[in-house]
């Protein structure tokens, strides 16, 4: 990985700063939409998140205090209609300029076929450890809401799935009705990505899931994520009941903004 430069976060240690709702109005294409109540909750969120990390930049990257906000504030997306307000322990977060080049044994493609050496990937997550993101990524994101891929939204649902201590694609439920009820909409979806002439979506063309859900049912929930908060129009059209799972676990409904 390079070596890792730790940046203190300067300015931004504090509460949330009123200059932070221009910033966010204008690179984030979710934050004008927030209702009062919503934008309230989001500058609590955006503020403990932006304190409570500890930022990094790998190979020789400069991170400003705008990046850690607009990286504070997709992640802080995620827990909006929670009651939590971090995602399970000490945040760590390492940016890279561009693509995050890993080395070691890794599983690709739905086949899972087993490869060794360089590898890149445009984020990371661990358990109990770091997320790793390319700027260049979360940047696109935010310029590009309508691809439906958001690096930060993808790893930080990681993050909510390994909150249970595993990566399965089912993050902690309240009850074991609302788990199962979860595992069988998302496995039709799943199989509908894996084999797009089953399952829901199977009559409308291109699948709104992009086919990267269907590598494992930990990818599937991330990837479901980013297209539940930047294309949830299509989501809804083309999965109801998927949505319907991620509206009753985010506690939010983003067509309604």
């Amino acid at each position: 990985m390079g070596s890792v430069l730790s940046r203190p976060s300067g300015s931004v240690s504090g509460p949330f700063d009123p200059a932070w709702d221009t910033l966010l109005r204008d690179r984030d294409p979710h934050w004008a939409r927030l209702d009062d109540h919503e934008r309230e909750r989001m500058e609590h969120l955006v503020g403990v998140f932006v304190a409570r990390t500890r930022w990094e930049s790998a190979r020789g990257f400069v991170l400003d205090d705008e990046m850690r906000v607009l990286i504070a504030a997709q992640a802080s997306l995620l827990l909006l209609g929670l009651d939590h307000d971090e995602f399970g322990g000490p945040s760590r977060v390492i940016v890279h300029p561009s693509t995050v080049v890993l080395r070691g044994r890794r599983s690709v493609g739905v086949g899972r076929v087993e490869t060794s050496g360089a590898y890149r990937v445009l984020g990371q997550a661990h358990h109990r450890g770091p997320v790793l993101l390319s700027w260049s990524s979360v940047r696109s994101g935010l310029e590009r809401p309508d691809r439906g891929q958001n690096v930060v939204y993808h790893e930080f649902a990681h993050q909510l799935d390994m909150l249970d201590g595993t990566v399965d694609g089912t993050p902690p439920l309240d009850d074991e009705a609302a788990r199962q009820r979860w595992v069988e909409v998302c496995t039709a979806a799943y199989d509908s990505v894996r084999d797009p002439g089953v399952g829901p979506g199977a009559d409308t063309a291109p699948n709104v899931l992009r086919a990267y859900a269907g590598t494992n049912p930990g990818e599937f929930f991330a990837v479901a994520t980013e297209v539940f908060l930047t294309r949830p129009h299509e989501l809804r059209a083309q999965h109801p009941s998927l949505y319907r799972e991620l509206v009753g676990y985010y506690q939010q409904d983003p067509t309604r903004r």
